[in-house]
């Protein structure tokens, strides 16, 4: 064999052996990646989220209640019943703070009547002084007197306004214009005013403009801001998704359970009134975006591969750390990373091994066939 065709065939050898390492290696992969289901890891930017959450009410509620105890002869507003300021909503018997009205009238007429009988006494007294026919401690009594009932007299005319007060606070009037959303009073049944205010109506101011109170936690009130947009839903409206801003962050904790969590006040347009005072929404508060992060999907940090793919592995290495897997040279490589912040998909790599591109295990697909099926026969 000539040289030249030594040479030939060594190389159609060597061909032949590449192709046949080529095919299993390929092979190989081919079968893990059959096996899992993979997704990228991408540079991106993350719109960084906190989900909470919270309570529609109105922007201005005002509950109104009665000064003073009586029976309610008259109800003149109902359930959705709007209402304009001054309206009278209900009324309190009057009968008995009529009564007062007049008592301390003619109290104040007595009183009146006296002080005028006092400074006749006085002028005259003041005549008979100087002709040395009284003593001057009689004069001076009578001077007293007149001082005294003068006092009488402003104590009176205090108690007249009162009663008048009393009178007018037995008609029960709208403070403010709006719709009534809670009706708690009949005709007939007797309020009492003496130790707690009772309520007997609410009134929303205007539905049109509702207020979202939401409850976040001491972890993620930090990154909550002003003028932030808000995003929620209601069980009332699956499908449809209602937005807002930020209008309060209030300073105020609120322990339950040893958890902390503080109010954001958010503003929300209701010009159809689909929203309802009292209602409840999974809200999403949108704290702003991070810019060209690494970004790998949740579903990869939570994976964990069978312990068929685990046995060259020592994870006792890789105790208390979070880890993703890949596909890598025909086997599963574990890599540890830090996350960060999360839009609930994707979440941001802080530190790792990882590279724009690498694909990253989320599940197996054995099991995806498991759960389509209902489980093995």
């Amino acid at each position: 064999m000539s040289g030249r065709k030594k040479w030939l065939a060594i190389g159609v050898f060597l061909v032949a052996v590449i192709s046949v390492w080529g095919f299993r290696h390929r092979g190989k992969t081919e079968v893990l990646e059959r096996d899992f289901v993979t997704r990228p890891v991408l540079l991106g930017d993350l719109e960084r989220k906190v989900t909470a959450t919270g309570r529609i009410k109105a922007m201005k509620t005002v509950h109104v209640g009665a000064q003073v105890s009586g029976i309610i002869t008259d109800v003149r507003a109902e359930f959705n019943s709007r209402v304009h300021r001054g309206d009278v909503l209900a009324q309190i018997d009057p009968a008995i703070y009529r009564a007062q009205v007049l008592e301390a009238r003619s109290n104040l007429k007595k009183i009146r009547t006296q002080i005028v009988l006092d400074r006749l006494a006085l002028k005259r007294d003041r005549d008979l002084l100087e002709k040395h026919i009284i003593a001057q401690n009689v004069f001076d009594q009578d001077q007293g007197k007149l001082s005294m009932d003068k006092a009488n007299e402003d104590e009176l005319v205090a108690g007249l306004a009162l009663a008048n007060a009393n009178l007018r606070y037995t008609t029960i009037r709208a403070p403010i214009d709006g719709i009534v959303i809670s009706r708690q009073v009949q005709v007939g049944q007797t309020v009492t005013a003496a130790f707690k205010t009772p309520r007997l109506f609410t009134i929303a101011q205007d539905l049109s403009e509702m207020r979202l109170d939401t409850r976040v936690s001491e972890s993620d009130i930090g990154d909550v801001r002003e003028g932030q947009r808000v995003t929620f839903r209601v069980p009332a409206y699956p499908d449809r998704v209602f937005s807002g801003q930020v209008i309060m962050v209030r300073v105020h904790p609120k322990t339950v359970s040893h958890v902390v969590t503080y109010d954001v006040v958010s503003r929300v347009s209701n010009p159809d009134l689909s929203l309802k005072p009292g209602m409840t929404a999974l809200v999403t508060l949108h704290v702003g975006t991070l810019r060209h992060v690494l970004l790998i999907p949740n579903g990869a940090m939570v994976f964990r591969p069978s312990e068929r793919f685990l046995k060259s592995i020592d994870m006792a290495a890789y105790r208390h750390k979070t880890l993703v897997f890949k596909i890598e040279d025909n086997r599963i490589v574990p890599v540890p990373i830090v996350a960060g912040a999360t839009d609930g998909r994707m979440s941001v790599a802080l530190s790792g091994a990882l590279r724009p591109g690498d694909r990253v295990i989320v599940r197996d697909r054995l099991g995806q066939d498991r759960k389509s099926h209902g489980g093995f026969m």
